[in-house]
């Protein structure tokens, strides 16, 4: 996670690690977990300053990394002139695979992301997320893929239904405590008996 040239490519965007050493990294992520959006759908956020930020990055980020192989990623949007120039690029939002810590775990990943609100409805979370997806299938055959979140999110539903992802109801979400009920979507083709990635029946 720590590699600063790691990327991928889409047709507008660049998905690359979290790099706790750029102050501009650092204050991205406090801009975008602290707008209305974010909070209402995850709640308070203790990331508040740069130096916050800073040790998210390089520990609870770093550590889910090393234990899943995947965690957290920035997507930015494209320099035209400079197309896939990281340093250029313009930081719009994250995009996640994450499955827990144990005991409380899934055996499928969770797809999650989010993006500042000027850049909504542009498809640039879909483009992220799909992209994301293709990666991780082509270079480490990950296929089985969870979409979960806060019922009330109505966005998050708008993405994963494009996404092509199946709707298979509510569910308890230990994960994120003892008594989050949260939406929950499975990627076209996984088994729609949640149960056997961990999830309650």
């Amino acid at each position: 996670m720590s590699d600063p040239t790691f990327k991928i490519e889409t047709p507008r965007l660049l998905i690359s690690y979290l790099q706790p050493d750029l102050d501009s990294y650092c204050n991205f992520l406090v801009a975008l977990y602290n707008t209305p959006e974010f909070i209402a759908s995850n709640g308070k956020t203790p990331i508040t300053t740069r130096n916050v930020a800073r040790r998210q990055l390089e520990g609870r980020f770093r550590a889910e990394h090393a234990r899943n192989s995947y965690s957290t990623y920035f997507f930015s949007l494209r320099n035209p002139s400079n197309p896939s120039n990281l340093s250029s690029a313009t930081p719009i939002g994250t995009v996640s695979l994450i499955c827990g810590d144990e005991p409380k775990f899934y055996t499928a990943f969770d797809l999650g992301f989010t993006i500042l609100l000027e850049y909504i409805k542009k498809g640039y979370t879909k483009e992220a997320a799909r992209g994301l997806m293709e990666y991780v299938e082509r270079e480490q055959g990950v296929k089985d893929i969870l979409g979960l979140y806060d019922p009330a999110n109505k966005a998050s539903g708008t993405v994963f239904r494009s996404l092509g992802f199946v709707d298979v109801g509510l569910r308890q979400l230990l994960v994120f405590g003892p008594d989050v009920i949260g939406q929950v979507w499975v990627k076209k083709g996984m088994n729609e008996d949640v149960s056997v990635y961990g999830l309650p029946k």
